[in-house]
């Protein structure tokens, strides 16, 4: 019998991870296919440099279900089974900086983004960085949003409304990547979470927070099934996005410009199911394993 592993993050206690999880091991199961929910910490990365090693037999699993954003253990088992997603989309999809950049030469836009340089010391003189606040100051006017490069649910986001709070951001977090963004008015855009599996978008979701500038649906916001109304070039721009990042499963946000064409917000290549699946009565989970068992040829 084929058997299936499921990897999660080792500490998150957000109940969405485990209601993934069991929701694609059912859909598996249903095809006659075993499955093992494992969390990262259940598979240390050991190697020799030559050699890496597993607590099983690197034969046991026909494929893998990531569901994690540790990339040593993703570049680690994509060495003997194939990985959705794989290794090489984590690495564009998780870095939001690396996201936006990928797009280069092709026809997708985002909001104006300027990349923080890279510090690791602990103490810096005001002086070093202040020039570069200012240009952000100038370029980007207030408000303005500040995004650590890694983070998910939108609790790493951050509206700066002036200089002081600039400044105290950035002494918060000089040494963690992040960026600075461009802030759109909601009057003037929606934000859409479409789900893209393959080359399909299979579910679009409309996103309003009336209390909070981000829409996330785990600080306040609520979903509206825009599904089949959404226009067409938002689905076209979530598909094509999704392959330049290489992903096969992925939740891409996207808001509009003054135009109402879309603009790229950032990629989730592990986002979450529960609350689109509710409001668009779309079995996300069940698409998602016919899409893998086809690519597998099981």
């Amino acid at each position: 019998m084929k058997k299936a592993l499921v990897v999660i993050n080792s500490f998150s206690t957000n109940e969405n991870v485990i209601y993934k999880a069991r929701r694609l091991k059912d859909e598996l199961e249903k095809r006659n296919i075993s499955c093992d929910i494992r969390k990262a910490c259940e598979i240390p990365v050991v190697s020799t440099g030559d050699k890496v090693f597993f607590p099983f037999k690197e034969e046991e699993y026909a494929f893998c279900i990531y569901l994690d954003k540790d990339k040593y253990l993703s570049k680690a088992l994509s060495s003997c089974m194939h990985l959705y997603n794989s290794y090489q989309s984590l690495l564009l999809s998780d870095d939001k900086m690396s996201s936006i950049l990928e797009l280069k030469d092709t026809s997708f836009s985002s909001p104006l983004t300027i990349s923080s340089p890279l510090c690791y010391m602990d103490e810096v003189d005001e002086e070093k960085y202040s020039s570069f606040l200012l240009y952000v100051e100038k370029e980007l006017n207030y408000p303005l949003i500040l995004k650590l490069c890694y983070g998910s649910l939108g609790k790493q986001v951050f509206l700066i409304k002036n200089r002081k709070e600039l400044f105290a951001l950035y002494r918060e977090f000089k040494k963690v990547p992040h960026l600075f963004e461009e802030y759109i008015c909601k009057p003037i855009a929606d934000d859409y979470r479409l789900i893209v599996i393959g080359d399909e978008v299979v579910a679009s979701m409309e996103r309003i927070n009336e209390n909070d500038f981000r829409s996330n649906i785990s600080l306040g916001g609520k979903g509206f099934d825009v599904t089949d109304t959404i226009d067409d070039k938002y689905k076209v721009a979530a598909v094509n996005i999704a392959k330049k990042l290489h992903l096969d499963y992925a939740g891409i946000d996207l808001t509009c410009d003054k135009d109402s064409n879309p603009l790229f917000l950032e990629a989730n290549g592990n986002a979450f199911f529960t609350e689109i699946e509710k409001v668009t009565r779309v079995n996300v989970a069940s698409k998602l394993i016919d899409y893998i068992l086809k690519k597998e040829g099981i």
